[in-house]
């Protein structure tokens, strides 16, 4: 009697093993999932973000070209002043 109690024991221990791996098993893959959409999610955040910053990019460089145009000695003489001071910096060292 007393084996057939611990079998029985052991049946029902194998049944909640068996129970709790496939509760695992469903757990990683939601985990699994819900990573994946997080980073769909980001990478598209992030895409978004790269294209507004390119964007932006482009309009400033179209005002500084129209600023060129409208302004076009002041534009030399910045040039200029930049290099000067760059060749300054550069030649102390």
């Amino acid at each position: 009697m007393a084996n057939k109690d611990f079998t029985t024991e052991i049946d029902a221990i194998k049944g909640d093993v068996s129970k709790l791996r496939e509760d695992m098993k469903a757990l990683v893959e939601a985990v699994g999932e819900t990573l994946e959409e997080r980073g769909e999610e980001a990478r598209a955040r992030a895409a978004e973000r790269l294209k507004a910053a390119r964007e932006r990019g482009e309009e400033s460089l179209d005002e500084l070209g129209k600023s060129i145009e409208q302004h076009p000695l002041t534009a030399v003489l910045t040039a200029l002043g930049i290099g000067f001071l760059v060749g300054a910096l550069v030649s102390r060292r």
